[in-house]
């Protein structure tokens, strides 16, 4: 193995002295590669090409990721920052967490039928009913487990909800993809703030139809912030903050002739500027995706 080594050494510095063969360099190049792939192989204990991890893996302590809910932990790596979410982003937060949690969603089957009971003078439309609970669910469930209702600790701990004081990062990792924010990377020539959504959703037919359909949709999106919601030292969550391309109308998303995606962000949906809105998901939801300007179409991004 030294008899290859040296050798390899010899022919390196040869081809060293004349770069004017790229030829040469490359064949070098090449048996650099191979030489050292074998040298590595004999080492123990030592990180090699062979068995270092990828620049995006991490390892998670697991004591830390019991406290944080629906296995989202991933790790910051850029500067923290203490902020206090204003009234409509902490209801938009704290509602998220609530509809995507298992010990709570018999609790939803009961406040719509509630809210069914209540209306005595006419029968409420099924959107008429999801606008209410989705704009008041969060104050009645905090209202009733307070109250007196029989539920287990975790229910309780959550219908409190959490912290308005917040941690903001702007580059996060996790599920081995390294995301930024679009502000922390308005100077930068890298691309780390496309991302898409793979969501279950209920819509409807038609502006006035009141009959739900279920479907499977991907939204495309681009991460403007990310916080950590703190229910008072019991469990964590961490949110991503988008944008999201409006890719319900052929304003938003379309094909192009060669069967490429395309989104615009000029037509957004679920901006944040509506108390029913969503705007947030949980970082373990999200996928990495790149859009490339079209030059041709102004506004239009291809999808990749």
């Amino acid at each position: 193995m030294l008899y290859i080594v040296f050798r390899f050494l010899c022919k390196l510095k040869s081809y060293c002295r004349n770069k004017c063969y790229p030829k040469g360099l490359i064949a070098e190049g090449y048996l650099a590669e191979e030489c050292m792939t074998f040298c590595s192989r004999y080492l123990e204990d030592v990180e090699t090409r062979l068995n270092r991890p990828s620049r995006n893996a991490r390892l998670t302590d697991h004591n830390l990721a019991e406290t944080y809910l629906f296995q989202i932990y991933g790790e910051p790596i850029d500067k923290v920052e203490i902020a206090e979410l204003e009234d409509r982003s902490w209801v938009q937060a704290h509602r998220y967490v609530l509809f995507h949690h298992d010990y709570i969603e018999p609790l939803h089957n009961e406040y719509k039928q509630i809210l069914r009971s209540r209306s005595h003078s006419r029968r409420l439309q099924h959107r008429e009913i999801n606008k209410l609970f989705t704009e008041s669910f969060h104050e009645w469930l905090s209202q009733t487990v307070w109250s007196g209702k029989d539920v287990n600790d975790e229910v309780k701990w959550l219908s409190q909800g959490p912290n308005r004081v917040v941690k903001r990062y702007s580059a996060f990792l996790i599920n081995r993809f390294r995301f930024h924010t679009k502000y922390h990377e308005r100077l930068r020539r890298t691309q780390n703030c496309g991302i898409v959504v793979n969501s279950s959703i209920t819509s409807y037919v038609s502006a006035r139809g009141n009959n739900p359909v279920k479907g499977n949709v991907e939204y495309y999106e681009l991460l403007t912030d990310i916080i950590e919601l703190d229910y008072y030292g019991k469990w964590k969550v961490i949110l991503f903050r988008c944008d999201r391309a409006d890719v319900n109308t052929a304003r938003g998303i379309k094909k192009d002739q060669f069967g490429f995606t395309m989104v615009n962000f000029s037509q957004l949906i679920h901006t944040g500027q509506q108390l029913i809105d969503e705007p947030y998901v949980f970082s373990s939801q999200v996928k990495q995706v790149f859009y490339s300007k079209d030059p041709t179409n102004e506004g239009w991004y291809i999808v990749l």
